[in-house]
């Protein structure tokens, strides 16, 4: 998304803020952006949609697949106004600041290393009876159904610029490694609660560059294998995205056995075939149950 991020590692975390950065804009607290906006809480929970067939004459249902659906993110506030007039302002400044199209990002004091892609839904401010504030709910629509790592896999995890947090499921005093050079054999962990896969919109690139000849790759973990066919030189880059290949730049999925890999959660043991020098790195975001 377009846009700077706020620095985490300035702003006191003791009370509940919502960290918004909307379809265009840099990343803001609600309530600096919004006078008298106090953001009190937000909450999901997973939905999981599980698929069924009837067959013809046989009682009862036959299994077929499960699928993580979209849910709804309800975050709660409170607005405080002076009067009536005050009242119409700020409820029109809510509703130009929420009420965009496109996908908003949001994190909280809660969960700093954690984000969620959104779309505001409908809701409604009661209008005052001889009071001078209001509280109300936001919906806003999840369609992907997870949240996200804020940072990806291969940037430094640095705990002390709340890119990184306890919650996680990143297994303490390791060092993790998603950036490998001349190595063959090497493991790389998935913090994710689910396997990162592309085929399920969950977007894992693997870059190479440095590597000689043809390149084959296996997860021993979970069997996968792509292999690219053709001969590599150290000068190209190798980028496997997701279910796409391109090596400089152009689409080389007719080079390849048309395969992807998956990362199942926690350790994924790798083999790289060959001898040859090689320079891999796995760029990729955690995604995490709601």
């Amino acid at each position: 998304m377009a846009g700077k991020d706020l620095d985490l590692s300035e702003i006191s975390l003791l009370t509940p803020s919502l960290f918004v950065k909307p379809p265009q804009g840099d990343e803001v607290n609600v309530s600096d952006v919004i006078p008298g906006l106090t953001f009190l809480g937000d909450d999901s929970d997973p939905v999981m949609t599980n698929t069924y067939t009837n067959d013809a004459g046989t009682d009862g249902q036959s299994y077929s697949y499960s699928q993580i659906s979209n849910n709804v993110v309800t975050a709660r506030f409170n607005i405080d106004f002076s009067d009536w007039y005050d009242y119409k302002m700020k409820k029109h400044e809510i509703a130009r600041f929420f009420m965009q199209k496109g996908l908003y990002r949001i994190r909280t004091d809660a969960e700093p290393g954690i984000v969620k892609y959104v779309r505001a839904g409908n809701f409604t401010i009661e209008t005052p009876q001889a009071k001078t504030n209001a509280e109300f709910s936001i919906p806003f629509d999840n369609p992907s159904g997870v949240k996200w790592s804020y940072a990806y896999s291969d940037e430094a995890m640095d705990y002390s610029n709340n890119a990184w947090q306890v919650g996680m499921n990143l297994p303490n005093g390791q060092n993790l490694k998603y950036h490998f050079v001349d190595q063959h054999r090497f493991k790389v962990y998935n913090a994710s609660d689910i396997t990162i896969d592309p085929r399920q919109r969950y977007p894992l690139q693997i870059i190479v560059t440095g590597f000689n000849g043809l390149f084959d790759i296996v997860n021993r973990t979970t069997g996968d294998e792509f292999i690219y066919d053709k001969s590599l030189s150290a000068s190209d880059e190798l980028v496997l995205n997701g279910m796409e290949t391109r090596v400089n730049g152009k689409l080389a999925n007719g080079s390849t056995n048309l395969a992807w890999i998956r990362l199942q959660p926690k350790w994924n043991e790798f083999t790289i075939y060959g001898y040859n020098p090689v320079d891999i790195r796995f760029h990729f975001r955690f995604v995490y149950l709601n």
